[in-house]
């Protein structure tokens, strides 16, 4: 019996070892653990807080937790993070929303939350991006402060860390980057005496490109610029690199002092006829200011387009700095225009002729009715029809040429009779009805590409002969005519000058002319259409602008008919002819500038041009081929085959 006892009272301390004795407050708990199975505290954490753990098998131990006062879900969850991370494990959130616990060693290296503001005894990886200081020097300061089983890497490009560590140490590395990561540098401005500054400039850089694998050298880290007007080159960085920087600047202006009185400039984009006398006018100025006794000389080498300057050292950097200021790259400018012309015209004709003409004993010869517009003409078929017909008589002939002419002037339809009876009386009616509808849609587009504040003309189109004179001697001997030729077509003249915000202002002369006809049916004398522009506007770049335009309607009715019976109703249409006329003209012309500033401006426009008549071609041809394309590949023939390839 005392066994029995015995052994009850130490089932029952044993269990009070295992089970966690904590007492519920409204929702929080007083938790007290005395070298419980890790696992056992892995259960109750679940059951009070309701996150699922995923536990390694490894995960082994007894772990003893004593709290005094109430915690809450969050801080048990926290205490329960703390105590794992002391027995050497870790507990990193999974995609699914549970939880794994694993050996610390494992964790540092699992799936953690990155940039997160997590707090407490979780794996966290974060991006920190550096701005002022290096990376190297970053790692050296952070390393002994990293969790030994979290890691730092640095990246290769982009100068930024990825660190992964505890939540809670995330945030002491953060504030120790913040005290770091400060912009220290210093300004140091150094003027030269002996070197222009943009050859300095190019001096240091072409030493820190061969002196980039020493990364080391802080005096190459050292950002250098030129300032022109002044000839001084201005440094910023490390307070030491910068000034090593500058005695190396100094010591490189002072050995360069030289005693050459004349220097040579070649120019990449200005014409040195150009420049020479800018730079004279401008050794005027020097000399009128310093009175040297030795007066300096500016000459242009056409053939290599360079400038020859013959000067004391001082007097050759301050013309250099000129040419410097205008041999530059100068901006281009697409001008496009857009002449769109829509035109309408209609034309109805109705008229009635009437003829009789008595014989010989009649007391009324001749009674007709004719109008000026209609066609045929009733008196010239009459006539002759009334001729002699001898083939003879000239007079005849002439009848009867008139009479064909008239015939061949027939528009739309004529009908008519007509005859002669026995005692030689002529009779005859001609009802002649014309509707005649003309639509036109004439779109031209222009285009030209000029340089900034140059003119460039563009022309297209023909030249037709238009007679000025005409003479005939008394006996039409020795007849000649004096011709001129005048140029139709599409011409456009344009000066464009950019100025600030890529606005462009232009000069702009558009004209767009044709042929209308001759002025009346079988003269040699032509008609032509005129439309010109001629303006100055500004625009934007890129945009399309009106320049201007006509929005014309022209109605003519005209009545011609015989006094008196023309009016009267119904029958008067036997005795008037009668003509409606209505042209319509819509007439708009657009601009649009495009400025080009690089080659790789350039490069783009023209294969976009290329592109669009190469692909026009291939429409046009039955094999789908462009001729366009045959031409530059057998002219590119020559060229390597990786320049090939990037030309096509």
């Amino acid at each position: 019996m005392f066994k029995l006892v015995t052994r009850a009272l130490l089932s029952a301390l044993v269990l009070s070892a295992v089970q966690p004795a904590f007492v519920a407050h409204a929702r929080q708990h007083v938790v007290n653990f005395n070298q419980a199975e890790i696992q056992a505290v892995i259960d109750d954490v679940s059951s009070v807080t309701g996150h699922t753990f995923i536990v390694d098998p490894n995960v082994r131990g007894r772990v003893t937790i004593t709290s005094q006062a109430p915690l809450s879900s969050e801080q048990y969850f926290q205490v329960f993070l703390s105590t794992m991370r002391v027995h050497g494990y870790t507990v990193v959130p999974t995609a699914s929303g549970a939880y794994q616990i694993v050996p610390d060693q494992t964790g540092a290296r699992s799936t953690s939350p990155v940039n997160q503001n997590l707090r407490g005894d979780q794996y966290v990886t974060r991006v920190v991006r550096l701005n002022h200081v290096g990376t190297r020097d970053a790692l050296n300061v952070l390393r002994p402060i990293i969790n030994p089983q979290g890691s730092i890497n640095a990246t290769e490009t982009g100068n930024a860390l990825v660190i992964v560590d505890y939540a809670e140490n995330m945030n002491r590395i953060r504030q120790v980057i913040a005290d770091l990561d400060r912009d220290t540098s210093v300004f140091e401005m150094v003027e030269l005496e002996n070197v222009s500054a943009a050859e300095m400039v190019r001096i240091i850089e072409t030493v820190r490109d061969r002196n980039r694998a020493s990364e080391d050298d802080m005096v190459f880290n050292v950002t250098v610029a030129s300032i022109p007007a002044s000839n001084t080159v201005l440094l910023r960085g490390n307070a030491n690199s910068v000034a090593e920087m500058a005695r190396l600047v100094r010591q490189v202006d002072s050995v360069s002092q030289s005693n050459q009185s004349f220097r040579v400039i070649y120019l990449n984009h200005a014409d040195g006829e150009d420049l020479l006398p800018i730079l004279e006018q401008v050794v005027e100025t020097l000399t009128d200011a310093e009175g040297t006794a030795r007066r300096p000389s500016v000459s242009y080498h056409a053939p290599t387009n360079a400038m020859v300057i013959n000067a004391a050292p001082d007097v050759q950097r301050e013309l250099e700095l000129v040419v410097s200021q205008l041999d530059i790259r100068r901006p281009q400018v697409l001008v496009e225009g857009i002449v769109v012309e829509i035109s309408d015209s209609i034309a109805e004709e109705l008229g009635v002729q009437m003829l009789l003409a008595g014989g010989n004993n009649s007391d009324s010869p001749l009674a007709m009715t004719r109008f000026n517009s209609n066609t045929p003409d009733l008196l010239a078929l009459t006539g002759a029809l009334a001729g002699t017909g001898d083939s003879s008589d000239t007079s005849t002939d002439t009848l009867r040429d008139a009479a064909l002419a008239s015939l061949l002037g027939v528009r739309g339809t004529a009908l008519g009779f007509g005859g002669q009876n026995s005692d030689g009386t002529l009779f005859g009616l001609v009802l002649n009805a014309v509707e005649n509808d003309v639509d036109s849609n004439l779109l031209s587009t222009p285009s030209i590409l000029a340089m900034d504040n140059e003119e460039a003309s563009f022309h297209s189109g023909q030249e037709i002969p238009i007679t000025t004179g005409e003479v005939l001697s008394a006996d039409n001997s020795n007849p000649f005519r004096t011709v001129e030729r005048e140029e139709v077509g599409v011409k456009l003249t344009v000066r464009p000058q950019i100025t600030e915000g890529d606005t462009v202002r232009l000069y702009i002369e558009q004209e767009v002319s044709s042929v209308a006809g001759a002025v009346t049916t079988g003269s040699s004398d032509l008609i032509t259409n005129k439309r010109t522009i001629q303006t100055t506007v500004l625009a934007d770049n890129g945009e399309i602008i009106v320049l201007g335009g006509l929005i014309e309607q022209d109605d003519q009715s005209t009545v011609n008919g015989v006094p008196g019976l023309s009016r009267v109703p119904g029958v008067g249409r036997l005795f008037r002819s009668e003509s409606d006329t209505t042209r319509r003209t819509n007439l708009m012309v657009f601009i649009r500038p495009t400025i080009i500033r690089s080659e790789a401006d350039m490069q783009a426009l023209t294969e976009n041009r290329y592109d669009y008549i190469a692909g026009q071609q291939r429409v046009t041809n039955d094999n789908g081929t462009s001729s366009l394309e045959e031409i530059m590949n057998m002219l590119m023939v020559d060229l390597p085959a990786s320049e090939a390839a990037n030309e096509n």
